[in-house]
Parts: structure tokens; sequence; C-alpha cells
């Protein structure tokens, strides 16, 4: 409703309330002989519960009967880290709708998928493959944020405060859009954290994977990192929540950075 189709959103369709849009756009997308991968998640779960990645519309439209969905266009060709796929979890505290007085954590952490990225139909059924949410399962790769961000920098020789700086302006958009289209949240007397799950295209290109309120920050407490932005300091784990509150209603602005 506020950006229109925006380049950093992916296709969107609710499935209660636009399945016959989202029919043709698989139609048209078929018949044009483009890419047709869609990814169906539930509109209040975390954890990658219940998501799923599918090609076939029937399987799409049966899928509904498992809760309401959205169904968003998959990302086929995402940027990969060494083969894997991955993602980033940012942290955004708002203190204010109206007007907007949003800030970003200097800390965010990468999440690694386990197997090699492949399109290959069989493995669409491979959680490890295609989801990167490993932390509740057992078989977590943790790369600290600066040891992946250097590695990543020399894998596809870009500079990666030229994509951090895309993604802000990203997050920003987001927020600008909830805040133009619902005003009524604001509140004087509320504040909020949120987790946005951002993931880059095969051009380095951000795309917002969704937005997650009461976000698992356990990564960010349990390890010890530098900010690569920011304060651009050593940042303790067990200092992350003071951050945050500190942040939210004592105006303290260490390790946050305003949007």
């Amino acid at each position: 409703q506020a950006w229109g189709s925006p380049e950093w959103l992916q296709p969107t369709y609710n499935l209660e309330t636009h399945l016959s849009q989202l029919i043709g756009d698989y139609s048209v997308r078929k018949r044009d002989g483009k890419d047709n991968l869609w990814i169906m998640k539930p509109w209040n779960m975390a954890r990658t519960i219940d998501t799923t990645v599918s090609g076939d519309l029937s399987a799409i439209i049966r899928l509904m009967e498992t809760g309401p969905k959205i169904c968003q266009k998959y990302i086929e060709c995402p940027a990969l880290f060494q083969g894997r796929k991955f993602d980033l979890r940012y942290i955004v505290l708002v203190r204010s709708i109206c007007p907007l007085d949003i800030l970003l954590c200097d800390v965010f952490w990468v999440r690694l998928a386990n197997n090699q990225y492949t399109l290959e139909k069989t493995s669409l059924f491979e959680y490890e493959t295609h989801f990167t949410v490993m932390n509740y399962n057992g078989r977590m790769n943790h790369m600290n944020t600066p040891e992946f961000v250097k590695a990543f920098e020399k894998e596809h020789q870009v500079k990666w405060l030229e994509i951090h700086e895309s993604i802000r302006i990203m997050i920003r958009r987001v927020f600008e859009s909830a805040s133009a289209v619902h005003p009524e949240m604001q509140n004087s007397f509320c504040r909020a954290i949120y987790g946005v799950d951002v993931m880059l295209d095969d051009k380095f290109k951000p795309k917002i994977l969704e937005v997650t309120y009461c976000p698992d920050c356990t990564r960010a407490c349990q390890y010890d990192t530098q900010a690569l932005v920011g304060s651009q300091g050593p940042i303790k784990g067990s200092d992350f929540f003071n951050t945050v509150f500190g942040c939210l209603f004592l105006d303290d602005l260490t390790n946050v950075s305003p949007l």
C-alpha cells in the first residue's frame, strides 16, 4: 500500500485473500517460461515451522489447509557463501511510529545453511539446503560476523559497507511503510524490538524476508563480537539487552545507529 512493488520485496500473496491473483501470476510465469518456485510461510510462526518451498500450484493450494499463509516468490538466485545459502538477522529498535524514530543495533549476525545450494527438485525437501535457521536442531555452524564479512568480501570482491548501507535504506523503508499505513499504532508509552531477516540476491541487492516481533536474540547474547559499523568497537554478548533497554528507555545510543 505504501510503496507499491519495491525491488526489495519479492512478489507476495496472502493465500486467504489473494489466491486468485497468485494463480494468475503463477500461470503467466509458467506461460512465459520463467522460474516458478514459491515459498509458503505461516503468518505468525517462527523457526521456519510449517514453511515449504514448491513449484507445484496444486501443492501450494493444498498447503493452505495447514493454516493461514503467505506465498512469496522464492529467491532462486541468492548470493552464496562458499556455495551455501545464508541470511542476515538485524535487530531494529522502535521508539516512536509518528514521528518515526527507529534505530539499528550495531550487532547483526549471519545464519548459514549446512548443505551446498542447489535447485535440484529433490533438494526442495532438504531443510539444510534451503533454510538457514539451524540453532534449534543441534547442527549449527556459527561464524562470527567480522570473520564472515572478511571472507565474503574476499570471495565476491565486494565492499560490505556498501551492502550494509543498502540494507539500512531498505529497513528504513519497511518501517516507513508501517508508519504510513498504520499511524494508529503510535503510543507514547510503548517501545518495540523487531528481528529483520535479510537475504542478498546474486547481484548483492538486499531482499526483505520477514520482520519478527519478539525475536530470538540468543546468539546476540552468547557471542562477543566486533561492530563493523557505528561504534566499530568490541561488543560483549552479555551487554546486548543492556544496550536494547538503554536505547529504548534511557536514550542511550551506545552500540546502536539511528536509521
